[in-house]
């Protein structure tokens, strides 16, 4: 998965994960369990430590033969190849999915976030800065975009036909 906050990826990476039977891994789910949240703002240190943990767990997932979806904005390109080339050298295929979420949308699901709690917020500048750096994929990267609930719905129906297996896939089965 890939995106900035707000743009629905845990919704998607779940749907997705349901959908096709894969393991689920979410940065966030880390940093809770780590006592973090990312919201407030976190040092790159503790980001390193939070990939290095979800690292671990889709090595071993991979080392089952398991499928997996990657819930993360996963917002610079070097961390995205990163976890291509961890797929690639344990004989799997990564897919690369990209909630292209216009800025308007993202914001009013900030407000509404704020007023419903259905999950941590994200402060402000902590905001400001992830779009400021956030590093959209590029057509080499052959990102599957999403822009709204209606392609999302459409694809994971699609994928659950006609796709086997998701995001990092073994490419001998």
């Amino acid at each position: 998965m890939c995106g900035i906050a707000f743009s629905g990826k845990t919704t998607v990476a779940k749907q997705l994960s349901q959908a096709l039977g894969c393991a689920y891994v979410s940065l966030d789910s880390i940093n809770a369990e780590r006592g973090l949240h990312g919201g407030e703002g976190l040092a790159v240190e503790e980001w390193e430590r939070t990939h290095a943990v979800a690292r671990v767990r889709i090595k071993e997932l991979m080392a089952r033969s398991e499928d997996v979806v990657l819930d993360d904005t996963n917002c610079f390109r070097w961390l995205r190849d990163c976890y291509r080339a961890s797929a690639e050298e344990n004989g799997y295929s990564a897919e690369l999915v990209y909630l292209d979420v216009p800025l308007q949308e993202v914001h009013a699901r900030m407000i509404q976030n704020s007023r419903t709690a259905g999950r941590h917020s994200i402060e402000a500048h902590v905001f400001d800065e992830h779009v400021r750096r956030f590093e959209a994929p590029q057509a080499d990267e052959t990102p599957t975009v999403l822009r709204n609930p209606e392609d999302v719905s459409r694809w994971i129906k699609w994928t659950a036909r006609s796709k086997p297996r998701m995001f990092l896939n073994r490419t001998e089965r």
